[in-house]
């Protein structure tokens, strides 16, 4: 008999006794807290995770009632403990009923949990230094944790509302581990609205405050923050990608740098699979624009002038592999010229791009500042 299997055994049969011990040792509902806690553990020792997370829930319910009274700030780190142990037996709990074919539902129960301790944390109106609000922000890394998981993004709305708010206590007073992981969600959400200048900097945030030998956690900040900074032009270094183990970025920077249509077109359906695993998958899309721009680039120094013939153009796009006519071309041009990335006009009569004499190409930080 293994140690689990032991301790299982030991919690099992004493599991009758828990209740009435704890009664006897604690108030309430402290008494209740506990002995549920125990079970829970008692449960997920013996790998039933929906037993485990019907125990916590409970042990929750418990919690909330005495973490409403007044003063109760004091129950602060342990708001962590449990918020952190319901969301995780969801997890357990969901893949071992979906493995048996029942309705896995407990992430969403766990959901509505964590949104009560929200409630409970952010309308406090104790003094600021005794608050409870300098709970929020754990519990909302909770359930935006959650929220991804159940691709729900549009809830995040309401707790980037409420940290943003005037009454949340200073954002910088809060430990780091929960800044990082705030930024670090907010940074997505704020990728997929495609506000890259704002992702850029909350994801940077994360990454720099990010401790040094957290190489997991920082690796998943570079994989946002990468294709993040290709949309707005800014390519990472072939070391960094190494270190972090994210070579199949490397090839791409590379293409997009170089103006390599066909190169960016390969890679990206190598590994689309993975992008779109990422949530990234759209974002790379997006990056052929440069890919474009740095393309014309090279050919507008080649031709030396600022007249460049459409047909001419559109033959160096299909020298590189991509098969496109005059009229196609236009619509990437119009495209380009919208978005800043080249200064000048489409004459379609003539079938002409005519770029301005200074800076045509303007660079690429100036467009992303404009945009």
């Amino acid at each position: 008999v293994g140690p689990r299997d032991a301790l299982a055994a030991q919690l099992g049969a004493r599991a009758a006794d828990v209740g009435s011990l704890c009664a006897r040792a604690l108030p309430e509902p402290f008494d209740e807290l506990v002995a549920c806690r125990l079970r829970a553990v008692g449960a997920c020792v013996g790998r039933d995770y929906a037993e485990a997370f019907a125990q916590q829930d409970a042990c929750l319910a418990a919690f909330q009632a005495g973490f409403q009274e007044s003063g109760a700030d004091w129950l602060l780190p342990l708001l962590q403990v449990v918020d952190r142990a319901i969301r995780q037996l969801a997890l357990h709990a969901d893949a071992q009923l979906r493995a048996k074919g029942e309705k896995a539902d407990r992430l969403s129960e766990a959901a509505r949990i964590l949104n009560k301790n929200f409630t409970i944390t952010i309308t406090d109106r104790a003094p600021i230094e005794s608050s409870k609000k300098w709970g929020a922000l754990a519990v909302i890394n909770e359930l935006f944790k959650v929220y991804f998981k159940m691709n729900n993004l549009r809830l995040c709305t309401n707790l980037i509302r409420a940290v943003d708010g005037t009454g949340f206590p200073p954002f910088d007073e809060f430990p780091m581990a929960q800044k990082v992981t705030y930024k670090y969600y907010v940074g997505r959400l704020s990728m997929l609205s495609a506000n890259f200048q704002q992702a850029e900097e909350q994801l940077m945030y994360a990454f720099t405050h990010c401790p040094r030998e957290s190489l997991k956690n920082k690796r998943l900040c570079l994989m946002y923050l990468v294709p993040t900074r290709l949309v707005l032009g800014k390519l990472a270094s072939a070391a960094l990608l190494g270190k972090y183990s994210l070579h199949h970025y490397t090839a791409l920077c590379a293409a997009v740098n170089q103006g390599d249509l066909r190169a960016f077109n390969e890679h990206k359906e190598a590994h689309q699979s993975l992008y779109i695993q990422q949530g990234v998958y759209l974002i790379v899309e997006r990056a052929r624009t440069i890919c474009y721009r740095n393309l014309f680039r090279k050919l507008h120094a080649l031709i030396g002038s600022n007249k460049l013939s459409l047909k001419q153009m559109a033959s160096a796009v299909t020298a590189v592999g991509v098969e496109v006519d005059v009229d196609e071309l236009e619509c990437v041009l119009a495209n380009l010229i919208y978005q800043n990335y080249v200064k000048g006009y489409i004459s379609h009569q003539k079938r002409f791009l005519v770029v301005s004499a200074k800076e045509p190409f303007p660079a690429l930080s100036s467009v992303a500042q404009t945009s």
